[in-house]
């Protein structure tokens, strides 16, 4: 068979928002600490808005302080290490996406804010590991996005240049990781963020479905499904 012209042959991918819907899990898991320490529940609709940065900055804001005490941490892990397969499900066209990217021999690895254990068992759980070369959290890559040491760990297990590689996300910290890192870009708003949101940030490439992924990489262009951004700033 013969392999189409890649313009990228490594891809990076957030997780959650973008490959994996796991906010009802972080919402039951956030909602368990919560009521272990005498609070009531939050709506899911709330948590989502907070999910993206880390564990840490998830709790600060759930629980409206700077400093989460080690109890509700141990809390939200233990329940959310509990749930957080069960509840998670594959986004749409996230699966066939990889499998005709695996196919055109392109290179992915996953860059997640999400410790890289928990990110490992959700994938595995869903089927999807085996399509990433690595699984990096911010545990694996001594830093979390947007710091750029966490996008060019991930990406240097893909052995391939920034100038070859496609970071993508649901939300602006994404965009922002990947400029910092060198990296084109491209966003989907099936996460925490709206598309207007992620315009702003600049990307490189707005998403309307997943599956759209396919012909950035390939350098198709179709202006009614791909909405490729001009003037993009490629300073971090």
């Amino acid at each position: 068979m013969t392999l189409p012209p890649l313009r990228y042959r490594a891809v990076l991918f957030d997780l959650d928002g973008t490959l994996v819907d796991s906010y009802a899990a972080l919402a039951e898991a956030v909602n368990f600490a919560r009521r272990e320490h005498g609070l009531d529940e939050l709506s899911i609709a709330h948590i989502r808005g907070s999910v993206g940065d880390g564990l840490d900055m998830l709790l600060r804001r759930s629980f409206d302080t700077d400093d989460v005490p080690r109890s509700a941490h141990d809390a939200f892990e233990a329940r959310y290490d509990e749930i957080c397969c069960e509840k998670s499900t594959i986004l749409a066209d996230v699966e066939t996406t990889l499998k005709t990217l695996h196919g055109f021999g392109v290179v992915m690895a996953v860059c997640t804010n999400k410790r890289t254990s928990l990110s490992k068992k959700i994938l595995t759980f869903l089927e999807l590991a085996p399509y990433f070369s690595a699984i990096v959290g911010p545990d694996l890559a001594g830093a979390s996005k947007p710091d750029a040491k966490h996008v060019l760990h991930a990406l240097e297990t893909t052995r391939c240049a920034v100038s070859d590689a496609l970071f993508i996300g649901d939300m602006p910290i994404d965009v922002h990781a990947a400029r910092n890192s060198g990296m084109d870009v491209a966003v989907i708003a099936t996460g925490s963020s709206t598309t207007a949101e992620l315009t702003a940030a600049r990307p490189d490439f707005v998403l309307e479905k997943f599956s759209d992924l396919v012909g950035v990489v390939k350098s198709e262009k179709c202006d009614v499904v791909i909405r490729e951004s001009t003037d993009v700033s490629r300073q971090p």
